[in-house]
């Protein structure tokens, strides 16, 4: 609550105000920031006395004198939450604002004349109730949106003991591309699909090859009936990892450029709007998705020397991809022709992947693992086909449903419809 003997915040001196229509409102105007807002005759008068001059005990007998109604504390404290969240309030420490004929502001301050017998104006309650209800429904949502955060978080602890318990059993020719977030994942999730296989880009994406293990949903139905050697990429600590007689592949990176790499991708696709100074914040304190960047590689680093682990980092292979090629073909024992390798170092390069983005779009990789067929949106565009798949019966009753409901339209779809005069 406002304090009544401390003076108010003062609103901006760019802002404006005129009349608008016929029921009191006027309209106020950010000259500086070109936005608008309707307010009510009690919103302009409130906003009319923060001019410096004002006290919280103060404005609220002037509203009183003004309208005939009491305006308390706590109706106060939330005109000044709405006109600080709209911007119409100068920072604390700032200067008072302009004088109050030159930002449009009227010395509104004294109360109206009135015909003789007239009773006083109540103020109308609606944009008071409109802003209580805006705060109840906001509180609900968030409120449902704690609740649908610990139902989601409860389903993905049961999918994960399902798949590691249930689904998943470890072959020894399994590989585990491991980073944290940011790291290579995706080059080396390409890397190895270029070594095990003929390296045709006609896989709709590179997740149907090498799925995200700790968020399989489609893919880990079928872990079994996948051929070996199965591919696998993850975000997991070392001590999270599923174990056993697998192969794993870590690949690290220089902390500042996951850390903008991480920044980049956290506005594409989560939405985030803070700047990468307030990002980076979170990051070195490991506030971010997939916790401490540097709890991560410490954690992998220690098992370096396991025979079952190869360390790489990022930039090693950006230096070196044909040397890293190799200790990845001697550590997984792949048996890859040298003639193939021109043409692999090249797949493995970035205008090539660049020019098949959409294999490695991670927004189509949640699509692909919720069952949806990529590539297949466009089918073949042509007429008439419906008809043919329709038996006799289905035909008949849809020829029944038309006649009775459109029947009598002249919308030209072909047979079925007649054709226009």
């Amino acid at each position: 609550m406002p304090d009544l003997a401390t003076p108010l915040p003062c609103r901006r001196p760019e802002l404006v105000a005129r009349p608008f229509g016929d029921n009191g409102s006027y309209l106020v105007r950010n000259r500086l920031q070109g936005e608008s807002f309707q307010v009510g005759a009690e919103e302009h008068f409130l906003l009319a006395g923060l001019d410096g001059g004002h006290t919280s005990e103060s404005l609220c007998a002037a509203f009183a004198q003004r309208f005939g109604a009491a305006l308390t504390e706590q109706e106060l404290q939330e005109f000044l939450d709405l006109a600080r969240e709209r911007g119409f309030l100068q920072p604390d420490g700032m200067p008072l604002p302009a004088p109050v004929a030159a930002n449009g502001f009227h010395a509104d301050l004294t109360p109206p004349q009135r015909a003789p017998g007239r009773r006083p104006r109540c103020p109308q309650p609606a944009a008071w109730m409109k802003r209580l209800a805006a705060r109840l429904l906001s509180a609900l949502a968030a409120v449902l949106q704690w609740l649908g955060g610990l139902l989601s978080g409860a389903a993905r602890k049961v999918q994960w003991v399902r798949l590691t318990h249930l689904d998943f059993v470890p072959r020894p020719d399994d590989v585990f591309i491991v980073t944290y977030p940011r790291s290579g994942t995706t080059w080396m999730q390409m890397i190895l699909y270029q070594l095990t296989t003929d390296g045709r880009m006609e896989l709709p994406h590179i997740a149907e090859y090498c799925p995200w293990f700790e968020r399989s949903l489609r893919s880990a139905r079928g872990f079994e009936t996948r051929p070996s050697p199965r591919l696998f990429k993850s975000h997991l600590p070392c001590a999270r990892i599923p174990k056993g007689p697998c192969k794993y592949i870590y690949v690290a990176r220089g902390g500042r450029d996951v850390a903008l790499s991480y920044y980049h991708l956290y506005r594409t696709y989560n939405g985030y709007e803070g700047t990468f100074a307030e990002f980076f914040d979170l990051f070195l304190r490991g506030k971010v998705e997939f916790g401490s960047w540097f709890q991560h590689v410490k954690g992998w680093w220690s098992h370096r020397h396991n025979p079952n682990v190869l360390f790489l980092t990022y930039e090693e292979l950006t230096r070196d991809l044909e040397g890293c090629l190799r200790r990845i073909i001697a550590f997984c024992g792949f048996d890859v022709p040298p003639e193939r390798f021109p043409g692999i170092l090249e797949r493995c390069g970035f205008a090539f992947m660049k020019k098949h983005e959409s294999r490695f779009d991670p927004a189509l990789e949640t699509l692909w693992e919720s069952g949806v067929r990529l590539n297949c949106f466009l089918r073949n565009g042509r007429t008439g086909e419906g008809k043919e798949a329709l038996t006799a019966q289905q035909e008949a009753r849809y020829e029944r449903a038309f006649q009775k409901q459109l029947g009598a339209t002249d919308i030209p779809f072909g047979p079925e419809g007649r054709k226009p005069p």
